[in-house]
């Protein structure tokens, strides 16, 4: 088995990450409810932080937005996208950018995120980052996120063999501490490094950024994951969740 890390980050696994995006927890979890988070997007005007290979971009392009951007800081990520976007046009434009120097795209109606706060490497960028994403928002505008869990314990970061990735963190845990995973992608192992922040520092940038009626949502399992898999293969996750939800407003 190939040992591939995540560098700026996923230029040389990103392929290979792509193709985690087809689990169980990807496609029952995380997706189910981010889209319920997004909420109606026809007419919107979009920006796909951390897009990734365009994995949620495009669906949400498809699912009626006026007008989509993706961003993300993998030139390999993006390279991805625009070849999907080629093969499928759907009107998307793809940007390799690290969101900390976001270039201006104009104002958006909603700005989402699927894995992107938590990978600030200190307060300082992550303050930055936040006030990145104000300043590309209309006003009244909505920001929507998947992010690492506040709320979990450092005891608690174990348990998730049986869905094929592990996480762990040194002690004792600080803002900023490494939160390092090992994920399995087919024949291949892949690890990779997110970073703690408490709900409270998190919650602080957010608010200095101009955003207010901050939200934490677990993620919720569509009918169908349950239907498909059973309560036995879910309970273990989500009795204790490594990510959450996040919804916030620009006031």
């Amino acid at each position: 088995m190939g040992i591939l890390r995540l560098n700026s980050q996923y230029d040389d696994i990103a392929a290979t990450y792509q193709q985690t995006k087809e689990s169980p927890l990807r496609k029952y979890l995380e997706s189910w409810s981010f889209f319920k988070m997004l909420g109606l997007l026809k007419g919107l005007r979009v920006l796909d932080l951390a897009c990734g290979e365009g994995f949620y971009t495009r669906q949400i392009k498809s699912l009626g937005a006026s007008e989509v951007i993706g961003v993300d800081v993998s030139s390999e990520m993006i390279r991805l996208a625009k070849q999907q976007e080629l093969n499928q046009p759907l009107g998307i434009k793809y940007f390799c950018n690290d969101v900390s120097k976001l270039p201006d795209f104009g104002k958006f109606d909603l700005i989402s995120a699927a894995y992107l706060l938590h990978y600030s490497r200190n307060i300082d960028q992550l303050n930055v980052m936040c006030r990145k994403i104000a300043g590309a928002m209309q006003n009244s505008g909505r920001f929507v996120a998947i992010n690492e869990n506040p709320y979990q314990l450092t005891h608690q970061y174990a348990g998730y063999s049986q869905y094929g990735f592990n996480k762990i963190t040194d002690q004792p845990r600080h803002e900023g501490s490494p939160i390092k995973y090992s994920m399995i992608s087919g024949q291949n192992l892949i690890q990779f490094e997110a970073y703690y922040y408490s709900k409270k520092t998190y919650e602080s940038a957010l608010q200095d950024a101009g955003f207010s009626n901050i939200k934490w949502i677990p993620l919720e399992l569509s009918p169908k994951g349950l239907e498909e898999y059973g309560t036995d293969y879910w309970q273990e996750y989500i009795d204790n969740p490594p990510v959450i939800g996040l919804t916030c407003e620009l006031n």
